[in-house]
């Protein structure tokens, strides 16, 4: 029996197919799918980069994009400046909110920019959700994507880093001023200070409940040493707030079983009227004054102030404080006048804001950063007590006295009513 065979068609595969090509078109595959995530990361890391810089301009002010990109730590300090130096309700970065949401793709990263001033940790409210270290981890990594793009980003990502035509730019923020250091003045607790001005020098006496003391400064408030409060050139000063070398002082009494504050008017050293204010459960927490009215803080139960104003011979009223000082409690606040200006220091946290009145609480000027310990060379460990105020010698002075005696009183000085400050020591050299 004869066996049928199968015919092969030599033409149904082709003589020239090999396995190398099968390893070929793999190879293709392997490289495409080599180069096609770092061609995107390369056109992602273009986008990213300009949009790197349009958001150090937006936050920072013309140098933000190399900042951004060399000195991120000088930057978010820019940032801050920028922050401490707004009002509490200003959403300072909401320009930047669109920009941050297109760099990251996080709505939450973008709302954070919403925020007013007063929600961030750095503005000096305690117990806030929102600081800049949270902004700052958010921030798109140029480094690692640019690895990604090898090899068509060779040169890094330096030089992509250039902002739009166009780009949102904030104003420069300003440098806070730097304090001086002095010698021998301590102001805080003390209730009354009286002010003179004499051939001899200057003299400030501070009256902390039944304790009276006098300090005296021969250059200009350089250095204070301790002196007799009951010498002949301070009289009439004890126990009570004068100015410089006016007659006229305003003194401190507590009326009736209820003890309720009242404000004596003295000319020459006589008595002259009274007006109370406040009432049985008011503390007096600071009283500030010149030769024509006074001004006084009084503290009522849960840490809620009200600030007072008393010119001589007349009866005391309520005046309206600056906006923003909701929460604020009375140890953080000083008052001082000067030539008819009601200056107020706010303490803050590690901020102290200044702000005044000319009109006696009609209208304040916007508040502005009198010191900033976390933007200061002499930022240190060391606890500070709420900012203080003395008018003297014609000037505005502004202390800080450590909780410790181991670090020295930082002082600065204003010639404008609080409007700008600038180093103490420097601007009364010997």
């Amino acid at each position: 029996m004869t066996l049928a065979r199968a015919s092969v068609n030599p033409a149904v595969l082709p003589r020239s197919f090999r396995l190398r090509h099968l390893l070929g078109v793999g190879l293709a595959v392997l490289g495409a799918l080599w180069v096609l995530p770092r061609a995107r990361a390369a056109w992602q890391l273009h986008d990213t980069a300009a949009l790197f810089a349009d958001y150090g301009l937006c936050m920072a002010g013309p140098t933000g994009a190399v900042l951004l990109r060399d000195q991120p730590q000088e930057f978010w300090q820019l940032v801050r400046r920028r922050l401490v130096a707004a009002s509490a309700t200003e959403p300072v970065f909401a320009n930047c909110a669109d920009i941050a949401l297109r760099l990251t793709g996080l709505h939450s990263f973008s709302e954070k920019h919403e925020s007013p001033a007063k929600e961030f940790v750095e503005w000096g409210i305690p117990n806030r959700s929102v600081d800049l270290p949270q902004l700052s981890r958010s921030m798109p990594d140029l480094s690692v994507l640019a690895g990604t793009a090898w090899p068509f980003s060779r040169s890094g990502y330096a030089l992509l880093v250039k902002p739009n035509l166009g780009a949102k730019e904030a104003v420069h923020p300003s440098s806070t001023p730097h304090p001086g250091t002095l010698q021998g003045l301590q102001l805080f607790g003390s209730t009354l200070r009286a002010r003179r001005v004499t051939d001899r020098g200057w003299f400030v006496v501070t009256t902390h409940g039944r304790d009276t003391r006098a300090v005296r400064s021969r250059d200009g408030g350089r250095k204070w040493t301790p002196t007799s409060p009951w010498q002949s050139a301070l009289q009439g000063t004890s126990d009570r707030c004068t100015s410089d070398g006016s007659e006229r002082a305003f003194g401190l009494e507590f009326r009736g079983s209820d003890k309720i504050p009242t404000l004596v008017y003295f000319d020459h050293d006589l008595k002259i009227g009274q007006s109370t204010f406040g009432g049985p459960n008011h503390r007096i927490k600071n009283l500030g004054c010149d030769e024509s009215a006074a001004v006084a803080i009084t503290e009522v139960q849960n840490s809620e102030w009200i600030l007072w104003l008393c010119p001589s011979e007349k009866d005391c009223r309520i005046l309206a404080p600056p906006p923003d000082l909701n929460g604020i409690p009375a140890d953080g606040i000083d008052v001082a006048r000067l030539r008819g200006t009601t200056v107020i220091a706010v303490t803050q946290g590690s901020v102290v804001r200044v702000a005044s009145t000319r009109d006696d609480g009609r209208s304040y000027t916007p508040f502005t950063v009198a010191l900033d310990h976390d933007d200061s060379p002499l930022n240190s460990t060391s606890k500070y007590h709420p900012a203080q105020l003395l008018a003297v010698g014609g000037t505005l002075l502004i202390t800080q006295e450590a909780v410790s005696g181991n670090s020295p009183t930082l002082a600065l000085t204003s010639e404008d009513f609080g409007a700008s400050w600038h180093d103490w020591i420097k601007s009364n050299p010997k």
